[in-house]
């Protein structure tokens, strides 16, 4: 199962955002100067990234400070990574596809993160509901309604098994 909580690098450190620090051993990211450079020259970056979901051999990171040298993605754009013979090393493969962001259960969010909480504990997100269209058509008798294109967030307690959901519009 694929951890989808952001965890932000800083030295020895992953800060959960908002939660507890755990320490973890140094993460390194080897990071391509060109998309078409896959075997180097590299950058290594030791903070400034965020490991957005991980599995045993991969990775989704975003950098919030890209490192110099590099500029063939943006910051906060997410990036596949694969782990290298050192167990805390990830070399940046690609931009991260769409499909991946579903299969790591990364949301997209239009606003701020809102992750809720149940039984003490923040839930695990379990999809997105992207609608541009229907949002816009209020249904009679509604006093109230989505007033632009929207997202739903789904997100299920790992304890009771509770399900709430999100709204963002922009």
């Amino acid at each position: 199962m694929t951890t989808a909580f952001r965890w932000e690098c800083r030295g020895l450190f992953f800060a959960a955002s908002g939660r507890r620090r755990v320490r973890f051993s140094r993460v390194k990211i080897l990071v391509p100067t060109s998309p078409q450079k896959l075997g180097g020259p590299f950058v290594t970056a030791e903070e400034g990234f965020h490991i957005i979901a991980r599995r045993e051999a991969t990775a989704i990171i975003e950098f919030f400070d890209r490192p110099a040298g590099v500029d063939w993605f943006d910051e906060f754009e997410l990036l596949f990574c694969a782990k290298q013979h050192d167990p805390e090393t990830f070399k940046v493969i690609r931009k991260a596809t769409d499909a991946e962001r579903k299969e790591y259960r990364i949301p997209v969010w239009i606003q701020d993160e809102e992750v809720p909480e149940c039984c003490g504990k923040p839930m695990q997100f379990v999809g997105q509901i992207d609608d541009d269209r229907l949002c816009g058509e209020r249904p009679a008798g509604a006093k109230l309604w989505w007033h632009d294109a929207a997202s739903f967030y789904v997100f299920t307690c790992a304890q009771c098994l509770a399900c709430k959901a999100v709204g963002q519009q922009f």
